[in-house]
Protein backbone atom coordinates (compact mmCIF):
# COMPACT_ATOMS: atom_id res chain seq x y z
CA UNK A 1 0.00 0.00 0.00
CA UNK A 2 2.46 2.16 0.77
CA UNK A 3 4.77 1.58 -2.45
CA UNK A 4 1.28 2.86 -4.34
CA UNK A 5 0.58 6.17 -2.78
CA UNK A 6 4.83 6.38 -3.26
CA UNK A 7 3.87 5.91 -6.81
CA UNK A 8 1.11 8.00 -7.02
CA UNK A 9 3.31 11.09 -5.27
CA UNK A 10 5.83 10.57 -7.71
CA UNK A 11 3.27 10.35 -10.67
CA UNK A 12 2.10 13.61 -9.49
CA UNK A 13 4.95 15.44 -9.06
CA UNK A 14 6.21 14.47 -12.37
CA UNK A 15 3.21 15.91 -13.74
CA UNK A 16 3.37 18.97 -12.32
CA UNK A 17 6.78 19.50 -13.08
CA UNK A 18 6.40 18.99 -16.75
CA UNK A 19 2.94 21.54 -16.40
CA UNK A 20 5.34 24.08 -15.11
CA UNK A 21 6.81 25.55 -18.27
CA UNK A 22 3.42 26.04 -19.83
CA UNK A 23 1.55 27.78 -17.00
CA UNK A 24 4.66 29.87 -16.88
CA UNK A 25 3.66 30.86 -20.56
CA UNK A 26 0.52 31.37 -19.94
CA UNK A 27 0.44 34.00 -16.71
CA UNK A 28 4.13 35.57 -17.18
CA UNK A 29 4.72 38.86 -19.10
CA UNK A 30 6.29 38.04 -22.71
CA UNK A 31 10.06 39.21 -22.51
CA UNK A 32 10.86 42.44 -23.50
CA UNK A 33 12.51 42.82 -27.22
CA UNK A 34 15.91 43.10 -27.34
CA UNK A 35 17.31 46.31 -28.12
CA UNK A 36 21.41 46.50 -30.00
CA UNK A 37 24.03 47.61 -28.55
CA UNK A 38 24.86 50.57 -30.17
CA UNK A 39 21.47 51.71 -31.99
CA UNK A 40 21.11 55.28 -30.87
CA UNK A 41 18.96 56.87 -34.19
CA UNK A 42 15.98 58.45 -32.42
CA UNK A 43 14.91 58.57 -36.41
CA UNK A 44 13.61 62.45 -36.37
CA UNK A 45 13.74 64.17 -39.45
CA UNK A 46 14.30 67.61 -37.51
CA UNK A 47 17.61 69.35 -38.16
CA UNK A 48 18.50 72.58 -37.25
CA UNK A 49 21.39 75.21 -39.23
CA UNK A 50 23.36 78.28 -38.84
CA UNK A 51 24.88 80.12 -42.01
CA UNK A 52 27.02 83.05 -42.63
CA UNK A 53 28.14 84.18 -45.69
CA UNK A 54 28.68 87.34 -47.83
CA UNK A 55 25.98 89.06 -50.59
CA UNK A 56 27.13 90.70 -53.74
CA UNK A 57 24.42 92.88 -54.73
CA UNK A 58 23.67 93.72 -58.00
CA UNK A 59 22.58 97.56 -58.63
CA UNK A 60 18.88 98.38 -57.70
CA UNK A 61 16.67 100.59 -59.44
CA UNK A 62 16.40 103.87 -57.69
CA UNK A 63 13.77 106.24 -58.77
CA UNK A 64 15.84 109.63 -58.74
CA UNK A 65 18.83 108.16 -60.90
CA UNK A 66 20.69 106.05 -57.90
CA UNK A 67 21.54 102.73 -58.33
CA UNK A 68 25.31 102.72 -59.00
CA UNK A 69 27.42 100.20 -57.89
CA UNK A 70 26.81 99.15 -54.36
CA UNK A 71 29.36 97.70 -51.69
CA UNK A 72 29.08 93.61 -50.84
CA UNK A 73 27.31 93.11 -47.36
CA UNK A 74 27.78 90.09 -44.88
CA UNK A 75 24.83 88.29 -43.62
CA UNK A 76 24.02 85.65 -41.24
CA UNK A 77 21.00 82.80 -41.00
CA UNK A 78 19.32 80.85 -38.71
CA UNK A 79 17.04 77.98 -39.17
CA UNK A 80 15.12 74.77 -38.53
CA UNK A 81 14.39 71.89 -41.21
CA UNK A 82 12.74 68.65 -41.62
CA UNK A 83 14.38 65.84 -44.06
CA UNK A 84 10.59 64.57 -45.45
CA UNK A 85 12.73 61.76 -47.63
CA UNK A 86 15.92 60.61 -48.57
CA UNK A 87 16.29 63.37 -51.08
CA UNK A 88 13.56 66.49 -50.01
CA UNK A 89 13.85 68.98 -47.13
CA UNK A 90 11.94 71.51 -46.20
CA UNK A 91 13.54 74.39 -43.78
CA UNK A 92 12.05 77.88 -42.49
CA UNK A 93 15.48 80.12 -42.59
CA UNK A 94 15.17 83.60 -41.01
CA UNK A 95 18.52 85.92 -41.69
CA UNK A 96 19.94 89.82 -41.40
CA UNK A 97 21.98 91.63 -43.87
CA UNK A 98 24.49 94.46 -42.53
CA UNK A 99 23.65 97.97 -44.48
CA UNK A 100 25.14 98.89 -47.14
CA UNK A 101 25.36 102.18 -49.31
CA UNK A 102 22.61 102.38 -52.10
CA UNK A 103 25.08 104.09 -54.35
CA UNK A 104 25.27 106.84 -56.72
CA UNK A 105 22.67 109.45 -57.07
CA UNK A 106 21.60 108.88 -52.97
CA UNK A 107 23.39 109.21 -49.88
CA UNK A 108 21.36 106.48 -47.83
CA UNK A 109 21.46 103.51 -46.52
CA UNK A 110 19.88 99.80 -46.84
CA UNK A 111 19.46 96.93 -44.20
CA UNK A 112 17.19 93.94 -45.23
CA UNK A 113 16.24 91.34 -42.87
CA UNK A 114 14.73 87.92 -44.38
CA UNK A 115 12.13 84.90 -44.18
CA UNK A 116 12.23 82.08 -46.35
CA UNK A 117 10.55 78.63 -46.61
CA UNK A 118 12.88 76.47 -48.82
CA UNK A 119 12.51 73.05 -50.53
CA UNK A 120 15.40 71.44 -51.68
CA UNK A 121 16.47 68.14 -53.43
CA UNK A 122 19.39 66.60 -52.41
CA UNK A 123 20.63 64.30 -55.25
CA UNK A 124 22.63 61.57 -54.21
CA UNK A 125 25.34 61.01 -51.43
CA UNK A 126 29.12 61.07 -53.03
CA UNK A 127 31.20 59.33 -50.54
CA UNK A 128 29.98 61.80 -48.13
CA UNK A 129 29.21 64.65 -50.77
CA UNK A 130 25.54 65.50 -51.27
CA UNK A 131 25.26 68.44 -53.99
CA UNK A 132 21.58 69.86 -53.69
CA UNK A 133 19.63 72.26 -55.51
CA UNK A 134 16.66 73.98 -54.52
CA UNK A 135 14.01 77.06 -54.11
CA UNK A 136 12.18 79.19 -51.59
CA UNK A 137 9.73 82.64 -51.26
CA UNK A 138 9.33 84.47 -47.91
CA UNK A 139 9.22 87.67 -46.97
CA UNK A 140 12.24 90.74 -46.78
CA UNK A 141 12.01 93.47 -44.70
CA UNK A 142 13.94 96.36 -45.71
CA UNK A 143 15.01 99.59 -44.20
CA UNK A 144 15.96 102.78 -45.91
CA UNK A 145 18.39 104.47 -43.08
CA UNK A 146 20.68 107.22 -42.98
CA UNK A 147 19.47 109.48 -45.44
CA UNK A 148 21.31 112.26 -46.20
CA UNK A 149 20.71 112.96 -49.96
CA UNK A 150 18.20 114.11 -50.94
CA UNK A 151 17.07 116.67 -48.42
CA UNK A 152 13.27 115.88 -49.48
CA UNK A 153 13.56 112.19 -48.46
CA UNK A 154 13.91 110.54 -45.01
CA UNK A 155 13.86 106.75 -43.50
CA UNK A 156 11.59 104.35 -44.80
CA UNK A 157 10.68 101.10 -44.33
CA UNK A 158 8.68 98.42 -46.20
CA UNK A 159 7.76 94.60 -46.06
CA UNK A 160 8.00 92.65 -49.71
CA UNK A 161 7.97 89.63 -51.19
CA UNK A 162 10.87 87.73 -51.52
CA UNK A 163 12.05 84.31 -53.77
CA UNK A 164 15.26 82.29 -54.20
CA UNK A 165 16.91 79.80 -55.76
CA UNK A 166 20.03 77.90 -54.45
CA UNK A 167 22.43 75.09 -54.70
CA UNK A 168 25.55 73.47 -53.11
CA UNK A 169 27.25 71.06 -52.05
CA UNK A 170 27.13 69.17 -48.19
CA UNK A 171 29.65 67.05 -46.69
CA UNK A 172 29.32 64.38 -44.06
CA UNK A 173 31.19 65.38 -40.83
CA UNK A 174 28.85 62.88 -38.55
CA UNK A 175 26.02 60.90 -38.46
CA UNK A 176 24.17 64.03 -37.46
CA UNK A 177 26.43 66.83 -38.83
CA UNK A 178 27.11 68.61 -42.26
CA UNK A 179 28.73 71.10 -43.61
CA UNK A 180 27.55 73.17 -46.33
CA UNK A 181 28.56 75.48 -48.78
CA UNK A 182 25.79 77.23 -51.22
CA UNK A 183 25.41 79.33 -53.34
CA UNK A 184 21.86 81.29 -53.80
CA UNK A 185 20.49 84.01 -56.15
CA UNK A 186 17.67 86.22 -54.12
CA UNK A 187 15.29 88.64 -54.87
CA UNK A 188 14.59 91.06 -51.98
CA UNK A 189 11.76 93.12 -53.52
CA UNK A 190 12.23 97.51 -52.61
CA UNK A 191 11.22 99.99 -50.40
CA UNK A 192 10.17 103.39 -50.20
CA UNK A 193 11.52 106.23 -48.18
CA UNK A 194 9.84 108.74 -45.82
CA UNK A 195 9.70 112.55 -46.68
CA UNK A 196 7.69 114.76 -48.44
CA UNK A 197 9.52 113.80 -51.97
CA UNK A 198 10.53 110.01 -50.78
CA UNK A 199 12.26 108.08 -53.82
CA UNK A 200 11.59 104.46 -54.31
CA UNK A 201 14.14 101.47 -54.61
CA UNK A 202 13.39 98.64 -56.00
CA UNK A 203 14.98 95.70 -57.94
CA UNK A 204 17.22 94.81 -55.04
CA UNK A 205 18.86 91.44 -56.58
CA UNK A 206 21.48 89.87 -54.68
CA UNK A 207 24.45 86.56 -55.34
CA UNK A 208 25.15 85.64 -52.26
CA UNK A 209 27.38 82.75 -51.23
CA UNK A 210 27.12 80.82 -47.62
CA UNK A 211 28.96 78.20 -45.43
CA UNK A 212 27.35 76.50 -42.65
CA UNK A 213 26.86 73.68 -40.64
CA UNK A 214 23.62 71.69 -40.53
CA UNK A 215 23.13 69.76 -36.58
CA UNK A 216 20.13 66.45 -37.36
CA UNK A 217 18.57 65.29 -33.73
CA UNK A 218 18.49 62.04 -35.04
CA UNK A 219 20.76 60.60 -37.59
CA UNK A 220 20.84 61.18 -41.35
Amino acid sequence: MKNRSYLKYCVGLAALVAAGPVWAADVLPPPAPSVEVGDTSSGSCLYTRLDVGVAINEPPTVSIGGGGNVDPTGFAEVGVGCQLLKTLRVEAVVGARYPYDLGSGVQADMQTSTAFINLTYDITNYGGWTPYIGGGAGAAFNRITDVVVPATASDGEELSFAWNVHLGVSYDMTSQSKVDFGYRLSDLGGATSGGPVPFVVSDMMAHEFKIGVRYNFGSW
